[in-house]
């Protein structure tokens, strides 16, 4: 619980110099971090499978928190989750069954094992708000808690002033009540665990703020809320948006190796300030990256390092290791640098066709693996490229359209990298 032991750094110092923070309430938090142990709690709803990258910015909050020796609470909405937030959203999302709630729930907590320690002094604790809002009945709602906000208040709040101005979708009783309800979950942990502090991101303002008001009308004490900034480019776009879509932290919809190529592509304006929201590296350690990023544009050294910090974070470092291998394979490394282990990341990056073991034991014709490659149209096209030097295999040049592929030349004796002019790639590999 809070208190039990002294901070071993100031959190907010930290996050203020890192640009982590958007909006602090004028309570004396600071000093307060800086004194006692400090319980905090970081909310999300489970609406989906996985968090994207942005949503991962308010757990880093919390991750701050844990580091400087609190103790974090991360909050499942399987209550609010099946209602749904209507902050700054254009219509009511569809309503979730407890068992999607559940297995949503446990993909995120896998996700966020990179951030958040689970075991140990400070060991993050996992709740799930159906526990106590489940059990609420609609008399005890509204004699204690819903008498405590005015319906004025509420629709002063811009993300709901919003919905309400939406002649096309308007806002449901439901949703305008979600604001209460996670204002019951932060009095709820106040209650139980002496939780005090609730972070989040800054379109959650209102409904933290809500929270520590009732606090403090009915228990008549101070509680605390912080929200961290939407993060975005310097040209102003919006973070994590692909040609494919969001970039999400299960690797069955963005796969390692898409999460660590967005990074690798990453404005050398916008790379210094990444490091300092998505990574836990000083700030003397961003700084020499920003430094020698500068004198060496071409390296791309700072962003190579923000691309396998996170990817470390979300997928671990022998993923890291991996995606990064071949990702240096494919633009300039060259494939002598790849360990067998590699492969996979390899097969996540450029197009893969599988083929049997004996058609490379005996001899694979290169016209034969360009067409069955779809890298050429026809064997006539494939030989025209052979001959004008266009085919590489496993980085040496082919230049004889009769000569076999065998399994001397195959990476481990299963993996042939074709690679067709300049930059177009194709992995044939043998089926295990």
């Amino acid at each position: 619980m809070a208190g039990e032991a002294k901070p071993t750094t100031n959190v907010i110092a930290t996050l203020r110099e890192r640009g982590l923070i958007s909006q602090i309430t004028e309570s004396g938090l600071e000093e307060l971090a800086n004194r006692e142990r400090l319980t905090v709690y970081c909310g999300f709803d489970p609406t989906r499978p996985s968090l994207q990258i942005g949503n991962v910015v308010p757990i880093i909050l919390l991750a701050h928190f844990q580091r400087a020796g609190h103790q974090p609470i991360l909050l499942v909405g399987g209550g609010t989750g099946m209602i749904g937030d209507p902050s700054f959203k254009s219509d009511e999302r569809q309503m979730l069954t407890l068992e999607q709630v559940r297995d949503n729930a446990e993909r995120v907590r896998q996700q966020l094992s990179g951030y958040l320690d689970f075991e140990g002094e400070n060991a993050a604790v996992m709740v799930n708000n159906v526990d106590w809002l489940g059990k609420m009945t609609l008399i005890e709602y509204l004699r204690d808690i819903g008498k405590h906000f005015t319906i004025n208040h509420m629709m002063a709040k811009e993300s709901v002033k919003t919905r309400i101005e939406s002649r096309e979708h308007g806002i449901s009783y439901a949703e305008f009540s979600y604001m209460i309800l996670q204002a019951a979950d932060f009095l709820h942990l106040f209650d139980v665990m002496g939780c005090t502090v609730q972070v989040g991101g800054n379109d959650q303002w209102g409904n933290l703020t809500a929270g520590v008001e009732l606090i403090r009308k009915t228990r008549e004490a101070h509680a605390h809320a912080l929200t961290a900034p939407l993060v975005t480019s310097a040209s102003g776009a919006k973070l994590g948006k692909t040609e494919s879509g969001a970039l999400f932290l299960d690797p069955a919809m963005t796969t390692p190796y898409e999460m660590y190529q967005y990074w690798i592509n990453t404005d050398d304006r916008d790379v210094g300030h990444y490091l300092k929201v998505f990574t836990f590296l000083s700030l003397a350690e961003i700084a020499a990256l920003e430094a020698a990023q500068a004198e060496q544009p071409a390296s791309r050294v700072a962003q190579r390092t923000l691309a396998w910090e996170i990817t470390r974070l979300v997928h671990g470092q022998a993923v890291a290791d991996g995606v990064a291998a071949a990702s240096d394979a494919l633009f300039g490394g060259g494939v002598a640098s790849l360990a067998e282990a590699n492969l996979p990341y390899l097969a996540q990056a450029v197009p893969t066709t599988i083929f049997a073991a004996s058609a490379l034991a005996a001899g694979l014709s290169p016209l034969d693996a360009l067409v069955l490659t779809g890298a050429q149209p026809s064997k006539g096209a494939a030989r025209r490229l052979i001959q004008q030097g266009g085919l590489y295999v496993n980085d040496e040049r082919w230049s004889d359209p009769e000569r076999p592929i065998t399994r001397e030349q195959a990476l481990f004796g299963r993996a042939l990298l074709l690679r067709v002019g300049k930059n177009r790639y194709h992995l044939l590999l043998v089926g295990e």
